[in-house]
């Protein structure tokens, strides 16, 4: 049985969500995408890699205004994560059979800081994982094989076959199996859990 299973958030640990935040976002308040979108293309990416701070990001930017946003950061956050904030409770209730096993389950997720800390404690995914490995504290996408390099460090350097790893999102999945990690292509709760329960035996 593997000893170490890493889970991806968005579409694994958490239900993907029904529309990106800058479709629902244009489509509720009446904003262009046009205004909403080169954020994401560009500064969004330095965050979620911690270069920088979201926060910095909009006051320099004046982000709210040129969004129309008329409450403030964290109330945009607020609203922002709400249409991703769905627990995937099938999946969590059976990583806790595995961790009574003695399995260390962990998140890995392209996420910047806000995010990262509202998954784990306004979510309460703390209490349901031993640890989580976010880009922006590793400095560096799990598109990048540096960042299972890094990822790996921190778990101590297992053989990198004995690490499971499910995503939603195959380039993710190719770049972790590239680093001899068994990962896989997460399609549905009953196929992860199949497959998880087949290496039990």
């Amino acid at each position: 049985m593997k000893k170490i299973l890493l889970l991806d958030a968005d579409g694994v640990a958490i239900v993907p969500r029904e529309r990106y935040f800058s479709d629902r976002y244009s489509a509720e308040f009446g904003v262009s995408k046009d205004l909403i979108m080169p954020f994401f293309k560009n500064e969004f990416n330095d965050c979620l890699i911690g270069k920088r701070e979201v926060s910095e990001v909009f006051a320099e930017q004046n982000m709210l205004a040129k969004w129309g946003w008329k409450g403030t950061l964290p109330e945009l956050f607020q609203y922002w994560w709400a249409g991703e904030n769905t627990r995937f409770e099938e999946v969590l209730s059976f990583v806790q059979e595995l961790r009574a096993q003695g399995v260390k389950c962990y998140l890995t997720t392209d996420q910047e800081k806000n995010r990262a800390e509202y998954i784990m404690h306004g979510m309460g995914l703390s209490k349901d994982l031993d640890g989580a490995f976010f880009s922006y504290q590793l400095g560096v996408r799990k598109t990048d094989p540096l960042y299972w390099q890094k990822l790996l460090a921190e778990l101590g350097n297992p053989n990198p076959s004995d690490v499971e790893f499910w995503d939603d999102d195959e380039e993710n999945v190719d770049t972790a199996k590239a680093a001899g990690i068994d990962a896989h292509f997460f399609t549905s709760f009953e196929d992860f859990k199949q497959s998880v329960k087949k290496k039990k035996k």
